[in-house]
């Protein structure tokens, strides 16, 4: 052979080569073979092993099958559902090339999860990143081309899910799209029609917007929908004592569940979590997950499982093969099954105490997995009871209650008029209404009010119960910075007015937010934005006389979430943690109670917002309550640490904002501004 050509054996070795059929390896196989995965430990990486996760097999086997169009994968976060989708670009990149749309929330979440997870996961493939395009077009964010296939890394808007094609469509964290974009999987269904049987879509989430576990009345929204129709298979594994199967999952034939002590601290809830067999009723602990994982299997619709684990039938025709992974199936969890529980049981004190449901919500759909149900409290208590309740609070309006450790205002915003309330809090978050009145005024046109009312309320003090010599100042006060037109400008006109004059002080920084004794508020209706945030608008428009530069802060609030946390307060029935004092002087001559129909003038829907049941109705009591709340929240009040609280949130006797009350023979004089707001807050924070 001469040197530097090529040997005839070679080129027909070659040539022979071609003609082989091609060899088939399904995602999982090929996972097995050539994934690298990040140590947990450590840095570099380690080979990819079924074992870890084995739960993970069936859905990726699954997105190579032409039996089905779609797999649709539920469970929380970290449990791996997103590693499948990786699995799968790594599958078609490096043995059946075809085209990718892998669509996220937004644009940030996905720029970070290319930069945290694709690009280094393409650096530790040599067979990725021999494929890649060489150019700077070829690698970018938003855009990877491969030999023979590109990948295309979109957020889920409207313009992007109808304007692109591809056989293989990723729809990851569905349920955290923007619900003005209706039914994104049916948007994204059109995309990939040309390729029929031999498109795959994989939608993955954690289930958001599933209202309960009930299919027929809960799953009519985001993943759940798509998983109501699919084959619905859970896992079923064996326990380690009895050798008998059970599910974790809740609608298991036999459910596995998780046990803790509801009476003990979080540490002891911690460290004494355990699975508990629904057989042997045997504790199985964390470090026993893993084996039993191994002995899992899949059950699907159509399918039954005896106790020792044989399963018989077949799956129900679908085009979609669905799967439910629940929290205490992942071997990804931080703290194990003890981490679950104490998340668990800290957001189920924080329901029971302040009836706010968000913080379970949170620790069920995202840590666990499953559906969160409302209690809707909000319309299950009607006037006439909350009413009768109040008989028994003989407190006249204008006295500050014992129990009271500090005081919140909010005002809201009516064409003609002020509607103030003040309302007192105390320790584990129990709360009296302390004040309610009406001022008349143009509240468009006429500032001078708004300095006036504001004022006021800044050097009043309410008297105490027990001593009528010393009173009460308001620690923080809000107000709607919203409505008829011109009632935005006046209310940031007075704050810089307010601030000018050092009558509103910044307070520091707490959980990320700018503290400030007195701001102007705005409720935002979506029910999946942020709790509570404090902003300062830009708005340049050049016909506004009074510009809003960005100096005035702004308190940005979730009507929803706190509509919640008072339906919640509102269904405590004996006084004590979060129950809500509302004195009989507010009760009508007779029924309607005015205010008390207010009160629960709206009810929550399936979707999770509260709404008037027509336009007619009045609903301002219940938005006095709100604001007020969002005033106590924004000052600290889940946090404080009642065993030794700070000066302004004390006993009476050592609390900052309780000093001497006016004389007796000034009683009638205008109101005057505190000496230091400042002192009686005991500092900044």
């Amino acid at each position: 052979m001469i040197e530097g050509l090529a040997s005839a054996r070679g080129v027909l070795r070659d040539a022979v080569a071609f003609f082989n059929p091609p060899t088939r390896e399904g995602v999982d196989e090929y996972t097995l073979a050539h994934r690298w995965v990040p140590r947990r430990t450590g840095s570099g990486y380690e080979r990819w092993t079924h074992d870890e996760a084995p739960y993970l097999v069936a859905p990726m086997r699954d997105l190579g099958s032409y039996r089905y169009l779609t797999t649709c994968i539920v469970g929380p976060a970290q449990s791996g559902k997103t590693v499948i989708a990786e699995n799968a670009l790594l599958h078609a990149v490096g043995k059946r090339p075809r085209n990718f749309l892998w669509y996220m929330q937004t644009d940030d979440v996905l720029e970070s999860y290319v930069k945290d997870r694709i690009n280094p996961m393409i650096d530790a493939h040599e067979e990725m990143r021999s494929r890649l395009g060489g150019t700077k077009e070829d690698n970018a964010i938003h855009f990877k081309r491969f030999a023979g296939m590109r990948a295309q890394f979109l957020s889920a808007t409207h313009a992007n899910l109808i304007s692109k094609s591809a056989p293989f469509i990723v729809l990851d964290e569905i349920d955290a799209y923007d619900k003005a974009l209706g039914d994104a999987k049916g948007l994204a269904d059109r995309r990939r029609q040309f390729f029929g049987y031999l498109s795959m879509m994989l939608t993955v989430s954690h289930p958001d917007r599933a209202t309960g576990l009930d299919p027929d009345k809960h799953w009519r929204d985001g993943i759940m929908r798509i998983y109501a129709d699919s084959t619905r298979c859970i896992w079923y594994w064996r326990c380690p004592l009895c050798d008998l199967a059970s599910s974790p999952a809740p609608p298991g034939r036999w459910v596995m569940s998780v046990e803790y002590p509801h009476d003990g601290t979080l540490d002891e809830i911690e460290r004494q979590a355990h699975l508990k067999c629904p057989h042997c009723q045997g504790k199985i602990w964390d470090h026993q997950r893993r084996a039993m994982n191994l002995t899992g299997v899949w059950v699907g619709a159509g399918q039954t499982i005896d106790k020792d684990g044989t399963v018989a039938g077949d799956l129900i025709r679908s085009d979609t093969a669905g799967y439910w992974v629940v929290g205490p199936m992942s071997p990804f969890l931080l703290k194990g099954i003890g981490g679950l529980a104490r998340d668990r049981a800290n957001a189920e004190l924080d329901l029971e105490v302040g009836g706010d449901e968000t913080s379970l919500k949170g620790v069920l759909v995202k840590q666990w997995g499953i559906p969160f149900e409302s209690k809707g409290p909000l319309g299950t208590v009607d006037a006439g009871t909350l009413a009768e309740r109040a008989q028994s609070e003989a407190q006249p309006l204008g006295i500050v209650s014992e129990g009271v450790r500090f005081l919140t205002c909010w005002i809201d915003i009516q064409i003609a008029h002020f509607e103030v309330l003040v309302r007192g809090w105390g320790v584990e978050k129990e709360n009296w209404v302390v004040d309610k009145y009406r001022v008349p005024a143009d509240t468009s046109t006429d500032g001078p009010a708004w300095y006036k009312l504001l004022t006021e309320l800044i050097a009043r003090r309410y008297p105490l119960a027990t001593n009528a010599n010393r009173g009460m100042a308001i620690l923080a006060i809000g107000y709607d910075s919203g409505g008829a037109p011109g009632v935005s400008d006046r209310a940031y006109e007075v704050w810089r007015r307010l601030r000018k004059e050092n009558l509103t002080h910044f307070r520091g920084v707490a959980a990320g937010r700018d503290v400030w004794t007195v701001l102007p508020t705005k409720g935002i209706s979506r029910t999946d934005g942020p709790r509570l945030s404090v902003v300062y608008p830009d708005n340049q428009k050049k016909d506004k006389k009074l510009r809003k530069t960005g100096d005035v802060p702004l308190a940005l609030f979730n009507a929803n979430t706190f509509k919640d946390d008072l339906g919640g307060q509102l269904m405590h029935i004996e006084p004590g943690p979060g129950y809500v004092h509302i004195p009989a002087a507010l009760r009508s001559n007779e029924p309607p109670h005015v205010v008390f129909e207010q009160l629960v003038s709206e009810h929550r829907d399936a979707n999770g917002r509260w709404e008037k049941p027509h336009q007619g109705v009045r609903n301002e009591m219940l938005d006095l309550m709100v604001g007020t709340h969002v005033l106590a929240h924004l000052h600290g009040l889940p946090k404080i640490q009642w065993k030794s609280p700070r000066a302004w949130c004390a006993e009476w006797g050592k609390n900052s904002m309780v000093d001497q009350m006016e004389r007796p023979e000034n009683a009638g004089a205008k109101a005057q501004r505190p000496k230091s707001i400042e002192d009686l807050l005991g500092g900044r924070r």
